[in-house]
């Protein structure tokens, strides 16, 4: 037998509600280490809808925002219902319920292009004020600088001034900081990979998860992708797919390649360190999933004269 609520709406996208909103819950669900939780409910009309409720205020708001922007840039993502007061001192995100499968189970070479395709429109259609990427020091490289010092001041050899990483990483960072002097920033996903995108019945790609959304270079969602294909040893076709839909066959200059190559070191060594400080169990696991990056930038012709 479901429970049934009431909540208090702060924002909605929704002619449907103004004050409130009543659901019917099913279940809830535990996120693996976001420390979110997944709440299954529906209203009285029947519509199916999901409240995600993030471990602090400040990232419900911050996702809210983000779905709402992509929602409104015309991408295939979960309609944005109403930021709600969950419980006391906590809110949660009500979206759309969306029906189909993990693209991460069932691939399929064409919605990897059209993946490919909603990523770069979600790019250049999202509206932002570019506001994050200079207060955030990323438009003149000082961002990923602090990061790079703090690893060598840690005590992970593989993040160690000697390391292959920091030497890969110092030699693309000429590279790197004259993209970011120069780019114009875009509306990033930042942690996009299959599991987030659910396929329905006909084979049509939505887009999820929008909590770690930022604003960042247009190479760095291509990371981020790249990175997950790499840890899941899944590259081959599917990051072709990705890419041909993304730029529509025409293939990355060397320095594009090196940017993303900075990208995909940086995003593996940042996720390696998190791990190691915040002394997590799955720091073996991470510290593989960083021999397989190393491993693939070996392979790759640019990263020959290195």
């Amino acid at each position: 037998m479901s429970e049934r609520s009431r909540f208090g709406i702060i924002e909605t996208l929704s002619d449907r509600y103004t004050n409130f909103i009543d659901l019917n819950i099913d279940n809830r669900e535990s996120v693996p280490f976001t420390g979110s939780e997944l709440v299954f409910a529906s209203t009285d009309a029947g519509d199916k809808i999901v409240v995600k409720v993030p471990g602090g205020n400040g990232k419900a708001r911050h996702e809210w925002e983000g779905l709402r922007k992509v929602y409104l840039a015309n991408i295939s993502v979960p309609t944005p219902i109403a930021l709600i007061n969950y419980r006391d001192n906590q809110l949660g995100v009500v979206s759309g319920f969306v029906q189909g499968d993990n693209l991460y189970y069932h691939p399929d070479s064409q919605v990897k292009v059209e993946i490919g395709r909603q990523v770069e429109a979600m790019h250049y259609r999202a509206l932002i004020d570019g506001e994050v990427w200079k207060a955030s020091g990323r438009n003149t490289f000082v961002y990923y600088d602090k990061h790079i010092f703090n690893w060598n001041s840690g005590e992970l050899k593989e993040l160690q001034t000697d390391s292959k990483t920091i030497s890969l990483i110092n030699k693309l960072s000429g590279t790197m900081m004259d993209f970011c002097n120069h780019v114009k920033p875009v509306f990033n996903h930042n942690d996009l990979h299959d599991g987030q995108v659910i396929v329905d019945r006909e084979r049509r790609p939505t887009i999820i998860d929008f909590g770690n959304w930022t604003e960042e270079g247009w190479l760095n969602d291509i990371g981020y992708h790249l990175f997950h294909l790499i840890r899941t040893d899944r590259v081959s076709v599917n990051f072709t797919n990705f890419l041909r839909g993304y730029t529509g066959n025409v293939p990355l200059s060397d320095v594009e390649k090196s940017v993303l190559g900075f990208y995909l070191l940086f995003i593996s060594a940042r996720a390696l360190n998190y791990f190691d400080t915040s002394r997590s169990p799955y720091l073996p696991v991470a510290k593989e999933t960083h021999k397989k990056v190393l491993d693939y930038l070996d392979k790759e012709i640019i990263w020959k004269k290195y």
